[in-house]
């Protein structure tokens, strides 16, 4: 029996994380408040202050929607312990994998699905600690609970060096958004981290947030597609219509919680420009870039487009966003339609080799 990898899992952030800061950051530290719910809030009553500004925010433009603090009743709707969702108790995450048939996950942050501090010390400051909370989770979890790092990309040099220690406490990727701030992610500038991304052999993952604090502050909370989703496509499209992997042999990534329907179009539209050094379409072939799919999408027709290997598979847990997926092998594994090997490989092959797992 195939191992089950799920590709896309989250830790929903804790008081006891962030009780790590530095002694100079303490006092600026991410503060839980908890309020009624017979607010406009309503279930999202509980926020992190930080400097002034709450996180989730869910009313007016620049609205987000987060599961976390763990204070709100959202958190504790969900049929998932509160320990488990922060992993403040691995044992009860790795009884949650259990139970639903995986093996294997890498999680990625909630709250840092938004960028937050403009104080580019402090937002240091929170990765280090995530960096350092989520190596201990992995070295408890004896290697089930694995982890994508968080580096502050405004300052390439820094996330550098973040990105060489968070190698050295077990991540096995490093996550952007779909922005890096106000730089789209074939600027030049970021060239440098992406070499050190692909000599560390760390894939870099694009995930479903809101990276660019101009476009989120168009919105409204439920608006999440334009705010959070759109701006993944925009990074993908400014990847694989770049010159970025083609300058970096060894470089390698994805692109997570999105769904993969998109895919055939942009890469129709990449073609259209003229502009190509290379077909992106081998990127995929090649184990280059890899995308997660979702249970129901048509597979068949998108393996025809891209291939078979570049495919992965996520649960989302503990979030209930659309994309999430209860049971990784027994959604994938219903596909009669679709070939049993590429059923198998979407499981785990595929997030393997893209995780180096």
């Amino acid at each position: 029996m195939v191992n089950v990898i799920d590709a896309d899992g989250h830790v929903e952030e804790s008081v006891a994380m962030f009780s790590r800061l530095e002694p100079e950051f303490q006092p600026r530290r991410p503060l839980a408040l908890q309020f009624d719910k017979d607010t406009a809030y309503g279930r999202y009553n509980a926020v992190w202050l930080i400097d002034g500004e709450v996180y989730p925010k869910v009313i007016g433009r620049g609205g987000i929607f987060l599961g976390t603090p763990t204070l709100m009743e959202r958190a504790q709707m969900k049929p998932v312990s509160i320990p488990a969702q922060e992993l403040t108790d691995v044992g009860a995450r790795l009884r949650d994998l259990d139970a639903a048939g995986i093996d294997k996950q890498v999680v990625y942050p909630t709250l840092f699905l938004t960028t937050t501090t403009e104080d580019l010390k402090l937002e240091s400051a929170f990765y280090r600690v995530y960096n350092d909370f989520m190596g201990e989770a992995r070295e408890t979890s004896g290697g089930r609970v694995n982890f994508a790092a968080l580096v502050p990309i405004r300052d390439v040099q820094a996330s550098i060096a973040e990105l060489l220690r968070a190698k050295s406490l077990g991540a096995v990727a490093v996550m952007l958004l779909g922005m890096a701030w106000d730089k789209s992610l074939d600027h030049e500038d970021l060239c440098p981290f992406y070499e050190e991304a692909a000599r560390l052999d760390l894939p870099v993952c694009l995930h479903f947030g809101w990276g660019n604090p101009g476009m989120t502050n168009l919105f409204e909370a439920g608006h999440s597609f334009n705010s959070a989703t759109l701006p993944v496509l925009m990074g993908a499209r400014s990847v694989l219509g770049s010159g970025v992997l083609e300058d970096i042999p060894n470089l390698r990534f994805a692109i997570l919680e999105t769904g993969s329907q998109w895919l055939p179009w942009m890469l129709h539209q990449i073609h259209r420009s003229g502009r190509l050094r290379r077909d992106p379409v081998e990127y995929f072939r090649e184990g280059r870039v890899y995308v997660a799919c979702e249970a129901d999408e048509d597979i068949n027709y998108l393996a025809n487009v891209v291939g078979e290997d570049c495919f992965v598979v996520a649960s989302d847990y503990p979030h209930g966003d659309p994309s999430h997926e209860d049971n990784l092998r027994g959604a994938i594994m219903a596909r009669e339609d679709v070939p049993l090997r590429i059923r198998e490989k979407i499981l785990g092959e595929n997030p393997s080799r893209l995780y180096g797992l």
